[in-house]
């Protein structure tokens, strides 16, 4: 006679199966913080592994219910098996801001950047960890539940039954579990797919929120207020996953500046990051919330130092070649070059352009006689597919990573990659203050340089960004701020120069740029804080 086992019973047997081979990246940050061979350490292992059974066993006996039992289990099981396969191997964590991050790739329909997440690798994982325990969900014969309320005294059981267990195993080693808990807050980021699917909640409830924001007009007293009849023309250059400890211009061993080191650059070496990924850090860069009180919700709920800006007679355009501006541009000029593909255009690749094409929009951006603010939002060193950031020429660091999985690679042909994306960067950006030297001897310009957060190249086998921030290693925050002043900005503003080399080894963040945008363009408001201003 065929084994069958009821509903309950299958659910708990797959919450097993997750919570033992999906939590690798959970128990081996257990084997280093624990004393496995303890009772104490084998102890809390055994009542965390329990826990997630139980946690996981409780959700699925409440929504796996009937003909959705299968499906739902098989669903869980892909899902779980895709978030452990970039824990896993890359150390991505999947918090609020990283559902964000990924929410918004969708909402953008940046298929490129989600295609290059897409590997052999994590096919196979998929398949072997997700499709065929999923096979074997819809083969498994199920013995009948009878009744909806015998079922459900059944499931109730189970759940009693794995409550008890679970509490058992804390009572024993209670005082020891209670103690390693509170000192290891950041061990619950790693239970798949449970934070994962507490994040999601999270982000849902965040734009439930953001709906019954009403938006705020912000800077409604902006004028400008400029000294000099000169016309002032600025880039800002929001870089992309770029990280300090590698611009050579802060002592990084390599010469991945060539170019700017020419230049007259004030590169403020304590920048950090407001967050650690994309969706989080560029509205945090423009907004006036400052990091203590930001969140792209409420950002997004008032109005920006563009918005401000152009309320003062600025003209601004936002010039992407990135997923998009996440909400800043929306009330300003923008172009995403991503919307125009040419693939016979000299600067396009693989499904996109190198930064170096957004220079073809700049002389249209100066046409009128307005003070101009150029935000080039390019695409920089954006993971993981490094060798795709840079033109051939650029591959001066050898051998480097040719492949979309950065951890398949060596830990320097990593690296290798990794710097010649900034020795591309390093050429764009001079090429943009060429450009601005270009202009007329009349125009104050300037270049200034923040990237939205840093990047992890392998490091305690992580890779990418992302991680919350208050566990993110520095090379996902600290990042390079740079900023360049034409002759004429420097002869009109004479302490300009030694004011911004007195904030070198300053702690500085993203909370810096608005006020000094604002500053920079003479526009005057009560949001100005002269002390956030990077040249005053």
């Amino acid at each position: 006679m065929k084994m069958r086992f009821s509903p309950p019973t299958l659910i708990v047997l797959v919450a097993v199966f997750i919570a033992a081979t999906h939590n690798q990246a959970l128990f081996k940050l257990l084997s280093e913080r624990l004393d496995a061979l303890s009772w104490q350490g084998f102890g809390y292992a055994a009542f965390v592994g329990m826990l997630v059974t139980t946690l996981l066993s409780w959700l699925l006996l409440v929504v796996a219910q009937h003909f959705w039992l299968k499906p739902t289990l098989m669903l869980v099981l892909l899902v779980s098996a895709v978030l452990s396969y970039f824990t896993q191997s890359l150390g991505v964590l999947f918090d609020v801001d990283m559902i964000r991050n990924m929410a918004e790739t969708v909402r953008d329909n940046n298929r490129a950047e989600a295609q290059e997440l897409i590997s052999w690798p994590l096919i196979s994982h998929v398949l072997l960890w997700g499709v065929m325990p999923g096979i074997v969900v819809v083969l498994f014969p199920l013995a009948s539940s009878g009744s909806w309320w015998r079922g459900g005294l059944r499931r109730l059981a189970y759940a009693v039954v794995l409550f008890a267990v679970t509490a058992a195993l804390l009572l024993v080693n209670y005082k020891y579990a209670t103690y390693f808990s509170r000192e290891n807050r950041d061990v619950r980021n790693y239970v798949t797919p449970l934070f994962a699917f507490n994040s999601v909640y999270k982000y849902i409830n965040s734009l439930r929120a953001q709906d019954k924001m009403q938006f705020v007009e912000l800077g409604t007293d902006a004028k400008q207020h400029k000294t000099t009849p000169a016309r002032t023309i600025g880039i800002m250059v929001v870089g992309e996953t770029a990280r300090a400890d590698h611009f050579s211009l802060n002592g990084y061993g390599r010469d991945t500046n060539p170019l700017l080191a020419k230049e007259k650059i004030t590169s403020f070496k304590q920048a950090n990051a407001c967050g650690t990924s994309t969706a989080f850090s560029v509205p945090c860069m423009f907004s006036f919330l400052g990091r203590e009180n930001y969140s792209p919700e409420k950002a997004g709920a008032e109005s920006n130092v563009l918005d401000v800006l152009q309320r003062a007679g600025v003209k601004v355009l936002w010039l992407d070649n990135n997923s998009s501006c996440k909400g800043v541009c929306e009330r300003v000029e923008n172009i995403n070059l991503r919307g125009t593909p040419d693939e016979k255009h000299e600067f396009y690749s693989d499904g996109g352009y190198y930064d170096e094409a957004m220079l073809d929009y700049l002389a249209d951006a100066v046409k009128s006689s307005q003070d101009v603010l150029i935000v080039l939002h390019t695409l920089g060193s954006h993971g993981p597919t490094y060798h795709k950031r840079f033109p051939a020429a650029f591959a001066q660091f050898k051998p480097y990573c040719q492949q979309d999985t950065p951890q398949a690679c060596g830990d320097q042909e990593v690296i290798n990659a990794y710097d010649n994306t900034l020795l591309y960067t390093d050429y764009v950006l001079e090429r943009f203050i060429t450009w601005l030297k270009q202009q007329t001897a009349q125009d104050d310009t300037f270049l200034l340089y923040a990237s939205d957060h840093g990047e992890s190249l392998g490091e305690n086998g992580v890779y990418l960004h992302g991680l919350p921030y208050f566990i993110a290693p520095a090379a996902q925050t600290h990042i390079p701020m740079l900023l360049w002043l034409s002759d004429g900005y420097l002869q009109h503003s004479p302490t300009a120069w030694s004011t911004a080399q007195g904030k070198v080894d300053q702690p500085l963040s993203h909370d810096n740029l608005s006020h000094t945008l604002l500053g920079m363009f003479g526009v005057q408001t009560t949001l100005y804080q002269s002390q956030l201003d990077l040249l005053r």
